[in-house]
Protein backbone atom coordinates (compact mmCIF):
# COMPACT_ATOMS: atom_id res chain seq x y z
CA UNK A 1 0.00 0.00 0.00
CA UNK A 2 1.61 3.39 -1.01
CA UNK A 3 0.82 5.96 2.02
CA UNK A 4 2.75 9.25 0.42
CA UNK A 5 1.47 11.67 2.62
CA UNK A 6 1.63 9.48 6.19
CA UNK A 7 5.84 9.45 4.21
CA UNK A 8 5.50 13.01 3.78
CA UNK A 9 4.24 13.90 7.84
CA UNK A 10 6.81 10.74 9.10
CA UNK A 11 9.87 13.08 7.12
CA UNK A 12 8.62 16.24 8.03
CA UNK A 13 8.78 15.50 11.90
CA UNK A 14 11.89 13.36 11.06
CA UNK A 15 13.30 16.60 9.46
CA UNK A 16 12.76 18.58 12.55
CA UNK A 17 13.95 15.83 14.58
CA UNK A 18 17.23 16.05 12.69
CA UNK A 19 17.92 19.57 12.83
CA UNK A 20 16.98 19.81 9.14
CA UNK A 21 14.30 22.71 10.05
CA UNK A 22 14.21 25.53 12.72
CA UNK A 23 11.53 25.18 15.31
CA UNK A 24 9.59 28.19 14.06
CA UNK A 25 9.61 26.27 11.02
CA UNK A 26 8.40 23.51 11.64
CA UNK A 27 5.18 25.35 14.53
CA UNK A 28 4.45 27.40 11.03
CA UNK A 29 4.23 24.46 8.93
CA UNK A 30 3.28 21.45 10.88
CA UNK A 31 -0.44 22.02 11.48
CA UNK A 32 -0.46 23.76 8.12
CA UNK A 33 0.68 20.05 6.59
CA UNK A 34 -1.15 17.79 8.61
CA UNK A 35 -4.60 20.22 8.01
CA UNK A 36 -4.24 19.77 4.66
CA UNK A 37 -3.24 15.77 4.53
CA UNK A 38 -5.05 14.76 7.31
CA UNK A 39 -8.37 13.24 5.14
CA UNK A 40 -5.45 11.84 2.61
CA UNK A 41 -4.23 10.18 5.24
CA UNK A 42 -6.98 8.35 6.61
CA UNK A 43 -7.70 7.31 3.76
CA UNK A 44 -4.11 5.03 2.62
CA UNK A 45 -4.79 4.10 6.94
CA UNK A 46 -7.23 4.96 9.54
CA UNK A 47 -5.30 3.66 12.15
CA UNK A 48 -2.05 5.12 11.23
CA UNK A 49 -3.27 8.60 10.77
CA UNK A 50 -5.27 8.51 13.40
CA UNK A 51 -2.30 7.46 15.66
CA UNK A 52 -0.32 10.06 14.30
CA UNK A 53 -2.61 12.51 15.28
CA UNK A 54 -2.71 11.18 18.80
CA UNK A 55 1.13 10.69 18.89
CA UNK A 56 2.65 13.76 17.12
CA UNK A 57 -0.01 16.67 17.48
CA UNK A 58 -2.12 16.21 20.27
CA UNK A 59 0.52 15.10 22.72
CA UNK A 60 3.16 16.33 21.09
CA UNK A 61 2.93 19.60 18.92
CA UNK A 62 0.12 20.77 20.79
CA UNK A 63 1.32 19.42 24.12
CA UNK A 64 4.70 21.42 23.73
CA UNK A 65 3.74 24.99 22.88
CA UNK A 66 5.06 26.66 26.07
CA UNK A 67 8.26 24.71 26.47
CA UNK A 68 11.36 26.17 25.77
CA UNK A 69 13.23 24.95 22.37
CA UNK A 70 15.17 21.83 23.60
CA UNK A 71 12.48 20.67 25.95
CA UNK A 72 9.92 20.85 22.81
CA UNK A 73 12.72 19.01 20.69
CA UNK A 74 12.96 16.42 22.95
CA UNK A 75 8.99 16.47 23.48
CA UNK A 76 8.50 15.50 19.28
CA UNK A 77 11.54 13.54 19.53
CA UNK A 78 9.90 10.98 22.34
CA UNK A 79 6.35 10.96 20.70
CA UNK A 80 7.89 10.30 17.38
CA UNK A 81 9.88 7.29 18.65
CA UNK A 82 6.84 6.08 20.46
CA UNK A 83 4.46 5.94 17.16
CA UNK A 84 7.30 4.47 15.43
CA UNK A 85 7.65 2.01 17.86
CA UNK A 86 4.05 0.80 17.46
CA UNK A 87 4.05 1.08 14.10
CA UNK A 88 7.23 -1.41 14.88
CA UNK A 89 5.51 -4.01 16.72
CA UNK A 90 2.18 -4.11 15.15
CA UNK A 91 0.68 -2.06 17.08
CA UNK A 92 -1.12 -1.13 14.39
Amino acid sequence: MKTPNINFMRSFVEDYIEGRIPRWQFDQDFSHHLMNRYRKMERESPIIADCFACYLDEMGFEAGQSLPDDEYLELIEYRYSEFVSALEDGFF
